[in-house]
């Protein structure tokens, strides 16, 4: 079979890793699979990855900032989590997409899908596989909607947008991508909470959607004797380590407020430790502490790995997730995580086994929580960690995702006779 990837993030961002490993995966058991898109230019060979060119990206790339300045003069600045349906690339019309015979559109946002793909992807005869990894295929033009519940009848008064009754972006965009979803299409939603929010859209109420969880590289991603791997990243053995990450630590949606008091309560505390990974750390506490480590921002799985294993604690207090690839990374690696409930760490984390869960947006009592791991025995953390190595190691080994999405690429293809059905995590 051959397979089309399309791709819209590098490969090098947190949900680019996630889907090279899998990418990789199929290549290893024998699947013709092609990544086309927004990837980098300077790939290695055997990916079989084909970047969109400059000179294809900046007609896009201007027309966007035209349309988001013209919303900008209505409206005020927009959110980084607000993307209008405006001009794409023409994916379609490229050989490789031509040839397949299964299209995966694994993550694709408005300047990667436009409206002449959206219409190619409604005519399309041959079976499409689209991974929902936020909620942007189903929305007015979030990628997470929070709080609001509009894109399950309608959108319109966006919060986003200030909620102007009459701003009439979001209505038309979500009766486009209702009108342009082809019947050909299976969705496949990264967590059963975000397959639970699709399922609510006026989008895809009515259409198949499956699970299928990212997965973890378990040979990247393991546990480290925690004395080497804070001596290879000069952090104190002395202390208890907490480690906490996210490409926007101010995102809100990311927990910045929580992290912003839990970074204040322990301000110079000498008890303990932050290994911090990311950018924007001063937004959330200035001067950063001495007993801060910073790393920037992190594109080497060799560092992560050792970042959480050399912590006795991650921390993980996002209010929205698609999924929450940290979480389970952390866990691999022999970390013990704490994280808000009502997101996808509740299909990773077992309560007071393997972490905390804490009730969503509760910022006290995710503080409770991290005073509570912190006066458990010594090597109660340790032995939590073990037990979050076995679950992921038993839940999201990449070898089983891989699997997965070769059973419904076959199924879809009409190669076998019995239709998959959504697995729940755990």
């Amino acid at each position: 079979m051959k397979v089309v990837q399309i791709v819209g993030c590098p490969l090098h961002s947190g949900a680019g890793r996630g889907i090279r490993a899998l990418h990789e995966a199929l290549l290893g058991r024998g699947i013709d699979t092609r990544i086309i898109g927004r990837v980098e230019s300077d790939l290695p060979s055997h990916l079989k990855a084909e970047a969109s060119s400059f000179l294809a990206r900046l007609p896009v790339s201007l027309r966007n900032r035209l349309k988001r300045w013209q919303i900008k003069r209505r409206f005020g600045p927009l959110p980084i989590n607000f993307q209008p349906i405006t001009h794409g690339l023409n994916l379609h019309k490229w050989p490789t997409y031509r040839e397949a015979d299964l299209i995966h559109i694994q993550f694709a946002g408005a300047t990667t899908i436009g409206p002449p793909l959206w219409r190619a992807l409604k005519a399309e005869t041959r079976p499409v596989v689209w991974t929902l990894r936020d909620m942007w295929p189903f929305t007015g033009g979030c990628h997470f909607s929070g709080q609001c519940e509009r894109f399950s009848s309608g959108c319109g008064c966006c919060p986003e947008l200030g909620g102007a009754l009459d701003e009439g972006i979001t209505p038309h965009d979500l009766a486009f991508k209702a009108a342009h979803i082809g019947k050909n299409i299976t969705f496949v939603a990264i967590s059963d909470s975000i397959a639970e929010r699709a399922r609510s859209s006026a989008v895809l109420k009515d259409r198949d959607i499956r699970v299928i969880p990212n997965s973890v590289m378990l040979d990247r991603f393991q546990p480290i004797a925690k004395a080497e791997a804070r001596a290879a990243l000069g952090l104190p053995n002395d202390r208890i380590v907490m480690a906490a990450g996210a490409l926007n630590l101010a995102n809100p949606r990311k927990g910045s407020a929580t992290l912003a008091a839990l970074f204040e309560a322990y301000r110079g505390d000498q008890r303990v430790h932050f290994a911090i990974f990311g950018q924007n750390l001063e937004q959330l506490v200035s001067p950063v502490p001495e007993n801060f480590t910073q790393f920037g921002l992190l594109d080497d799985d060799v560092k992560l790995n050792r970042i959480y294993a050399a912590a006795d604690l991650y921390l993980m207090p996002s209010l929205q997730e698609s999924f929450g690839k940290v979480t389970v990374e952390a866990m691999a690696s022999g970390t013990p995580v704490i994280a808000y409930d009502g997101t996808p760490a509740v299909d990773m984390v077992r309560n007071g086994e393997t972490g905390w869960l804490v009730p969503n947006g509760d910022r006290a009592g995710f503080l409770d929580a991290v005073r509570q791991a912190c006066a458990l025995p010594n090597g109660a953390l340790a032995e939590m960690g073990k037990r979050a190595r076995a679950d992921v190691v038993e839940n999201f080994s990449l070898a089983s995702v891989a699997e997965r999405h070769i059973e419904l690429y076959r199924e879809r293809l009409g190669q076998q006779a019995n239709p998959i059905r959504s697995r729940k995590v755990r």
